[in-house]
C-alpha cells in the first residue's frame, strides 16, 4: 500500500513536491493538485482523479506528493499518511 506524507497549513508551502488538497464531505470527497513551481491552477476533481494525476506528475519529475487534508476526509483504502516535518 502507498504511503503519502501528510502536511498542514504551515508545512504545505515548505514541502518540497506536489499537493493534493482535500475538501468536500465524506459524501463527496475531492482533490485539488498543487503542482509545485507552477501557479495555483487546480480544480477540485474526485479525490481519486487527483491522486491519479499526481502520480502522473510524479512519474515525470520524480517529486514527493503530500496530502493536505484539514478535515480528515482522506480514506485509508488509498494509502497511509504519514505527518511531514521540516
Amino acid at each position: 500500500m502507498r504511503r503519502f506524507d501528510l502536511v498542514d497549513s504551515q508545512t504545505a508551502s515548505a514541502y518540497p513536491g506536489h499537493v493534493i488538497v482535500v475538501a468536500g464531505d465524506e459524501v463527496r470527497t475531492t482533490g485539488e493538485l498543487a503542482i509545485r513551481g507552477q501557479p495555483h491552477q487546480g480544480e477540485a476533481e474526485p479525490l481519486e482523479t487527483a491522486i491519479h494525476q499526481a502520480l502522473l506528475v510524479r512519474q515525470k519529475d520524480a517529486l514527493p506528493i503530500a496530502v493536505k487534508d484539514a478535515l480528515g476526509l482522506w480514506p485509508p483504502r488509498l494509502g497511509e499518511l504519514v505527518p511531514w516535518t521540516l
